[in-house]
């Protein structure tokens, strides 16, 4: 039997748009680290939203989804019982969650449980409240800095837009709006983070 020695969940999404309440799931990827920050294994799964979700044009030019792509995925029924083998597995207690802009995340994922029966939504699965924001971490370096009179260190605190956090620490080999290829990039930007912290 595998020893449960996760202690942080890296958390990534990919959307049909912006909004939880109308727009759907699409992918959730994710990590289990330990104590080191180390990858012990990832879960990544491509999921078809329930009919009504709509599609916005601009989010699936941005993840390069296409509607057969998304007609192949798992129901969310489905992903969110996979996903709790996942924790189940690798995690005795809560993890800390890991996410850029890990509240945008947070409300998918908690409509998606909420949707397939899970009283409590996400935090039925994901207990506990602690987490770690990449993007919050380089806003508060950034604040930092501008209380020092210097100049901000992430004039985009982005993960992959240009010039963003990917770009600022070299965060190479990981695929830009792949849910698992940010899951990756976040723990190699949250290490460079916790380095300049």
């Amino acid at each position: 039997m595998t020893e449960k020695n996760g202690a942080y969940l890296i958390i990534d999404t990919e959307t049909t748009g912006l909004h939880p309440a109308k727009h759907g799931l699409i992918e959730l990827a994710a990590a289990a680290l330990d104590q080191k920050l180390d990858v012990i294994e990832t879960f990544q799964a491509d999921v078809c939203p329930p009919a009504g979700c709509e599609i916005d044009p601009e989010a699936m030019q941005v993840n390069g989804f296409t509607r057969e792509r998304i007609n192949r995925g798992i129901s969310y029924a489905v992903v969110c019982v996979r996903f709790r083998e996942f924790i189940m597995k690798h995690f005795s207690a809560e993890p800390v969650v890991i996410g850029q802009f890990y509240p945008f995340d947070y409300a998918f994922l908690d409509q998606v449980f909420s949707a397939s029966g899970y009283g409590d939504g996400f935090a039925a699965v994901v207990k506990g409240n602690d987490f770690i924001d990449t993007k919050a971490l380089a806003n508060s370096l950034n604040l930092l800095a501008l209380l020092k009179g210097q100049p901000k260190p992430f004039p985009s605190t982005s993960l992959s837009r240009p010039g963003g956090l990917k770009d600022r620490f070299g965060a190479r080999g990981h695929q830009a709006h792949t849910a698992l290829g940010d899951v990756l990039a976040t723990r190699e930007v949250l290490i460079k983070l916790l380095e300049t912290l």
